[in-house]
């Protein structure tokens, strides 16, 4: 039997940011991955936001790829551009960066990474969490297993009940658009509740779109509407893929029976854009600290601490009502670039600010977007 302090189910961002945290706080880990391998196929765009840029500050320049400003187009195909001095995302090879977060997790000791391993339950014994299928007893577990959590489901934890369902496609090099820009199509008829996008990518190009789920998606569609701006068939596709993004918020409980959740597992995503890379980094590596504290006498739980450090997204849970209702192509088009639209549209994309905060609204109220 192998023992470790802490198990963290899924290499994903918010499972390795956890393990690293704990690590670094004296704890012993396994990591348990169902994948072939770290950043398999990954059900993500891999946008990184600033804050969670500032969460890896020595990520290689040669995984990410700088994005200034945002291209915002009506169904029409009409555009204006966002940006916001000083701030930047980066567009990453998620597969990549994943796997790097990996390999420097494994540098420090203590730490052991079993692939093809999938969580299939633990029984609860005195001296800690016993998982037959990995022959492992743990002094603690958390699940960072993605929207539809196997350690969530087994435990009794609280698990995700609204979705966005997302598809993209991936294709070789970049397409014909300008690549200072994240690519937004807003487009009812495509993507009820949600949008469609284009990333010039790290030596490819990103062609997806999300809506509410239950609902038809078609990147076939998407493409083909996109033909007057740039022609997808010139282009060699690499991979599809899709999946499930909650948008529910966080979920409760997210712990139990020495058991925790974090990440996509607890809904640790934003209900209005969907992104949920910053929070995982951030929470995960919270988590880890956590734990470790715990473990070593502290009387604050790592829920307590999860959970005090959680957003509520109460503007945004009402705000993700309100879209999946859906926005007539008509009307969008009617607003579409107004002062208004454009100020709301600034504060939806660069976030940093904050949709309730009087920051956020006087920089948008003083200020339209401009062309970079």
């Amino acid at each position: 039997m192998h023992k470790t302090d802490l198990c963290v189910v899924g290499a994903s961002y918010a499972g390795l940011a956890c393990a690293s945290a704990a690590v670094s706080n004296g704890l012993s880990v396994t990591v348990l991955e169902a994948k072939p391998e770290v950043g398999h196929r990954p059900h993500t765009t891999g946008i990184l936001v600033q804050e969670a840029v500032e969460q890896l500050p020595e990520i290689p320049a040669s995984l990410v790829r700088p994005v200034r400003g945002v291209r915002l187009y009506s169904p029409s195909l009409r555009s204006f551009d966002l940006f916001s001095d000083g701030y930047a995302f980066l567009a990453a090879d998620t597969p990549g960066l994943l796997r790097w977060m990996a390999d420097e997790l494994l540098k420090k000791d203590n730490v052991t990474l079993r692939t093809r391993s999938r969580f299939q339950g633990a029984e609860e014994r005195a001296d800690g969490l016993y998982l037959p299928e990995q022959d492992l007893l743990t002094r603690a577990l958390v699940g960072a297993d993605g929207a539809r959590s196997a350690v969530a489901s087994h435990f009794g934890l609280g698990t995700n009940s609204e979705f966005l369902i997302g598809m993209e496609m991936e294709f070789a090099g970049h397409a014909h658009l300008d690549e200072r820009f994240l690519h937004v199509f807003v487009d009812s008829d495509l993507a009820p509740g949600y949008i469609a996008w284009v990333v010039p990518g790290v030596g490819i190009t990103q062609v997806g779109l999300a809506c509410r789920h239950p609902a038809h998606l078609s990147v076939e569609k998407l493409i083909e509407k996109l033909r007057p701006l740039c022609d997808f068939s010139t282009m060699q596709p690499l991979e599809r893929r899709g999946g499930l993004i909650p948008v529910g918020g966080v979920v409760k409980p997210i712990a139990k029976n020495r058991a925790l959740i974090v990440g996509d597992a607890a809904g640790m995503v934003s209900p209005l854009t969907a992104g949920g890379i910053h929070k995982a980094l951030e929470l995960g590596g919270l988590a880890g600290r956590a734990v470790a504290a715990h473990l070593g006498g502290g009387t604050q739980s790592p829920e307590q601490a999860l959970l005090a450090a959680s957003p509520h997204y109460r503007f945004k849970r009402q705000l993700r009502r309100v879209a999946n209702y859906g926005v007539p192509n008509s009307l969008i088009e009617f607003t579409f670039g107004n002062s208004l639209f454009r100020r709301f549209a600034q504060l939806v994309f660069f976030h940093h600010r904050g949709l309730m905060t009087r920051e956020g609204w006087g920089a948008a109220l003083g200020k339209d977007g401009e062309d970079v």
